[in-house]
């Protein structure tokens, strides 16, 4: 059952005592995927590329890891857009980006037949492929002794919802069948009705009128009214056929839950390798697969329980020929999770409260899933490096050399065996000073083979912020969060260094369907008892759900009156009706053991992990403007080809970096490695720059201020 439902269960079947009024949903849209659906709209680009008679076939090989920063599969691969390339429901997974399949299409919305039993939701169809000729080095037909193979992996739920027994995941195979069908009619006749009747008949509905002679042969209509002697009757007088292609289910699964998955399978995620031998249907210009998954919404009867479930993620999806079954492995590292924060328990917090305690706020150590997707070992290389955004703190983490075995018989690199790479120590301090913010930037590198011409690499990067606010969440929810019934409070906890000054309080609201949660409830502060919520601080009553304009934009509610608090204290609400409030809920962080609510009079921690988009804001007194501006996507700019084999470095910009007269004032810098800046010059969109050695280079972009506005890795064939 989904949480909801069994939510619903529970308080049928229990008392009020009972501490099951937590209510998570997923999200009745995506606002990662509306915003830019949004934003391409508003520049007249259409994102429907789903008509297969205008794309060209593509040649072998066929991969893709989904380590792309867009938010729609490559349009080079696929032809449509339904999935969401991300880097957040993954758990565990062999990369760092996914492929998810779920309930949301395109436009960031639930699908139109989105109902509460198993319905067709997301599609991810590959190009057409020519299966049918290879041609390096020379031009041939393929045949079944080419031995083809596809091989992806695949995870149920991740870090969302999990898809129930019958909302399956399947791949089918596409192919012409060398026969004609119907597809439409035109060139239509009137005809009249006393060419086909006498006077005293009449033609019934339901009746089969065929086309008179001229026209093709055997088109017709069926009545769908009664028709006299006198009338006319406009008939098709014309057919066109296309050539017939169909889908064959190939392979399946069935929903389960990611730990009844990794019981089954002994792994977070499973690759699969399908032998591609039928040459007679597949080996043809037109070969196509795509993957298929069936939801189902846990309920049908309230607006704001409708939401988004039954993810699947797809990742290293490998179409080749040359493979055999035992062909599992790719010449490939990959950090399979995101950067970590440095903090302790923080995604981000005030830098006034950090400075006055940075020892106890860092992390011992951090915690780096490292893949090794090839057969053989590795003497890897791993580093870490942090910038100072503007300003001139770097510093530098060798990591040194260490043994890096294979994925598939050894898992992720091991702290007992390799603690310096899975497990690197945060051994400095950012620098201490006066200022009320400071930002830097966190590098991650692992390198796999050194000493090899194609240098296998990969790089994550992590924004350590340090404003006036204290976050555990990422600012991306993946869930919603409520309580119920009305007068339930929920409390979070959060801990000061030095005695400050609350001054609002931030939350993400997802928004439901017809803002169905636009209801009010009372802003709480409360003073800590020994490990949960104590007396009330402060109230503020009649505050109501509302959303930010701005992409996952939080909404500030100002205190009327500023609050002076020191060491622990808690924010959140208490709540004036029963309705899911459906606060943003942060499923890669896990702020658990902070989370408190109260339907009965008794505080109890939350059961669910994840973290609550809600945040204090402390500090001097500020203004509104601009609160937003640090979780507001303006664009992005990636270099391409990459790998790069030759001088000139292409780059794809998109958002605001499309204009000319903003490109234009920007300057490029690429480093090496470990950090030697090789290149320095003015932005150019087909950029010269000289003669890289093989490697992996650090891509930095900066405005014409010195802010780094983009950085990302290249590597040098």
């Amino acid at each position: 059952m989904k949480n909801i439902i069994l939510i619903i269960i529970l308080l049928a079947g229990f008392s009020m005592s009972s501490p099951a009024q937590e209510i998570i949903t997923g999200l009745s849209e995506n606002p990662v995927i509306r915003a830019e659906y949004e934003r391409m709209q508003s520049q007249g680009t259409d994102n429907s590329r789903n008509i297969k008679d205008e794309i060209t076939p593509i040649t072998l090989p066929f991969f893709d890891d989904f380590t792309q920063t867009w938010i729609y599969p490559d349009e080079n691969r696929w032809i449509d857009d339904n999935v969401y390339i991300n880097s957040n429901y993954g758990y565990h997974s062999v990369n760092w980006g996914v492929a998810t399949m779920d309930a949301i299409d395109s436009k960031g919305k639930l699908h139109e037949n989105a109902s509460q039993f198993p319905f067709p939701a997301d599609s991810l169809t590959s190009r057409p492929i020519r299966l049918d000729s290879i041609f390096s080095p020379a031009p041939r037909a393929l045949t079944i002794g080419d031995s083809i193979y596809m091989s992806f992996y695949y995870q149920p739920q991740g870090r969302a919802n999990q898809p129930e027994g019958p909302d399956s995941l399947i791949l089918q195979f596409g192919y012409y069948t060398g026969d004609s069908v119907f597809a439409y009619t035109y060139d239509s006749i009137w005809v009249p009705l006393s060419e086909y009747i006498h006077e005293t008949d009449t033609v019934f509905p339901g009746d089969t009128i065929y086309s008179p002679p001229g026209c093709a042969e055997g088109i017709f209509v069926i009545a769908d009214q009664y028709y006299y002697y006198t009338d006319l009757i406009q008939l098709p007088c014309d057919s066109v056929f296309v050539p017939e292609f169909k889908w064959k289910r190939i392979w399946s699964s069935k929903g389960m839950s990611l730990q009844e998955f990794y019981d089954q399978y002994g792994t977070y995620c499973r690759q699969v390798m399908i032998p591609v031998t039928d040459s007679a249907r597949y080996f043809q210009k037109g070969f196509q697969f795509r993957f298929l998954n069936y939801a189902s919404l846990a309920s049908d009867f309230n607006a704001s329980w409708k939401s988004n479930c039954d993810q699947w993620n797809i990742d290293l999806v490998y179409l080749n020929l040359g493979r055999k079954q035992t062909d599992t492995v790719y010449r490939k590292v990959n950090f399979a999770e995101r950067a970590p924060s440095m903090l302790k328990s923080y995604e981000a917090m005030p830098f006034p409260q950090y400075v006055n305690d940075p020892t106890n706020e860092m992390k011992a150590s951090l915690d780096m899933t490292i893949t090794n997707l090839d057969s053989s070992i590795y003497n890897s290389t791993y580093y870490y490096v942090v910038y100072e955004i503007d300003g001139p703190f770097q510093y530098l983490y060798p990591g040194g050399n260490c043994n890096l075995f294979p994925f598939n018989l050894n898992g992720y690199q091991s702290c007992i065996s390799c603690a310096a790479h899975a497990c690197p120590p945060a051994n400095f301090i950012f620098p201490l000073s006066t200022k009320d913010s400071a930002e830097f930037e966190i590098r991650h590198i692992i390198i796999g083979d050194i000493s090899s011409q194609d240098t296998i690499a990969d790089t994550v990067s992590f924004r350590q912020k340090f404003f006036n606010y204290y976050a555990y969440d990422d600012g991306t929810p993946e869930e919603g969060y409520g309580l119920t019934p009305a007068g339930s409070m929920l409390a979070y906890r959060f801990r000061l260094n030095v005695k400050d000054t609350l001054r609002a309080v931030q939350m993400y609201f997802n928004r439901t369907l017809n803002n169905a949660n636009e209801k009010l409830f009372n802003l709480m502060v409360w003073r800590d008892n020994n490990g949960k919520p104590g007396e009330v601080m402060y109230s503020q009553p009649d505050q109501l759900v509302a959303y930010s304009d701005n992409l996952l934009g939080f909404h500030t509610y100002m205190l009327k009156e500023p609050l002076q608090v020191n060491g622990v204290f808690y924010i959140g609400w208490e709540q004036q009706t029963g309705d899911n409030l459906n606060l943003g809920y942060d499923r890669y962080n896990d702020a658990q053991q902070d989370i408190f609510y109260n339907s009965t009079g008794e505080w109890f921690q939350s059961t669910f992990h994840g973290a609550l988009m809600m945040r204090p804001m402390l500090g001097d007194k500020f203004e509104l403007i601009g609160l937003d501006e640090h979780a507001v996507s303006e664009g992005s700019i990636l270099p391409y080809p990459n790998p790069l084999d030759g001088s000139r470095i292409g780059f794809r910009c998109s958002g605001k970096y499309l204009e000319k007269d903003v490109t234009e004032r920007l300057s490029v810098s690429i480093f090496g490695v470990p950090g030697e800046k090789v290149f320095e010059g003015r932005f150019e969109s087909n950029l010269n720059a000289g003669n890289l050695a093989p490697g992996l280079y650090i891509i930095r972009i900066t405005d014409p201020t010195g802010q780094v506005i983009s950085t990302s890795k290249l590597i040098k064939k």
